[in-house]
């Protein structure tokens, strides 16, 4: 069953088109790579996708319900919430409390409640502890939950951005560039948190990435961008074979990654 439904989605900026009819029809449960060159429109995708940018023309469609013209605070209601290609958490925060600031919109108490500390309101922000400490327990996190962000080594940042997004309760989980800067064993342990992200949390995964040691495993269908505009689309064999893909971005030397992990 289709979950986000995308088209024609087109975004100019002073006459400059960064963005030229993109396309995508999401299933429930399936991991999605956008890959090419720096510049390709891979993050201005993202942004549209999560109202930071609003698209010259086309349409975002959740579960049937457009989401043009919503507000990014509205989209994360909706069910779909991003980690950053730069990290972005609260650096001078605690591990827990940057993961249960996550969690204010779905806050349903009233200013009332919060100043006096309501019975209702004590209950909620147990809740709140017990499912910050759930997700932070599920990501190796938990020993660290009092640790300062910032203090914390770069592939845990990385993780902690993830649970972050995770507190929101998504459908759908954006992630730019998640193993940036990591090493290669922290980039297996990456891949295997996308995959149970999907087979156990069941959620639905789009990803944008580099690393094709990466990507090219994980992935169920690659979209593959140059110049705004989708260049090829299909299994990882199929990008990885594309003449017009190894020319615009993986490069005549490149060696195909095995997928049949």
């Amino acid at each position: 069953m289709s979950i986000l439904e995308i088209k024609n989605l087109s975004i100019e900026f002073g006459g400059l088109k960064a963005v030229d009819d993109f396309n995508l029809s999401l299933e429930e449960g399936e991991i999605i790579a956008i890959i090419g060159p720096n510049g390709a429109g891979k993050t201005t995708i993202f942004n549209m996708l999560t109202g930071i940018y609003a698209p010259t023309k086309g349409s975002i469609e959740l579960n049937g319900e457009s989401l043009l013209g919503l507000k990014p605070y509205q989209f994360a209601q909706k069910g779909i919430a991003r980690t950053f290609q730069n990290i972005r958490l609260f650096a001078a925060s605690t591990v827990i409390d940057n993961v249960k600031m996550a969690y204010t919109h779905q806050c349903k108490e009233s200013f009332f409640e919060c100043i006096f500390r309501t019975p209702k309101m004590v209950e909620e922000e147990r809740k709140i502890d017990e499912r910050a400490m759930d997700l932070l327990k599920a990501f190796d996190l938990e020993s660290k939950a009092d640790i300062l962000a910032k203090n914390l080594p770069y592939g845990a940042q990385r993780r902690l951005e993830i649970v972050r997004a995770l507190m929101l309760e998504p459908k759908i989980l954006l992630l730019d560039e998640p193993v940036a800067g990591m090493i290669t064993t922290e980039l297996d342990d990456m891949a295997k948190m996308v995959r149970e992200l999907r087979d156990k949390l069941g959620l639905t995964v789009i990803l944008i990435e580099h690393h094709m040691n990466f990507v090219m495993p994980i992935a169920d269908r690659i979209k593959v961008l140059n110049f705004g505009e989708t260049i090829a689309e299909g299994s990882a064999d199929e990008v990885q074979n594309n003449p017009d893909v190894i020319a615009a971005y993986l490069g005549g030397g490149y060696k195909n990654v095995i997928t049949n992990a």
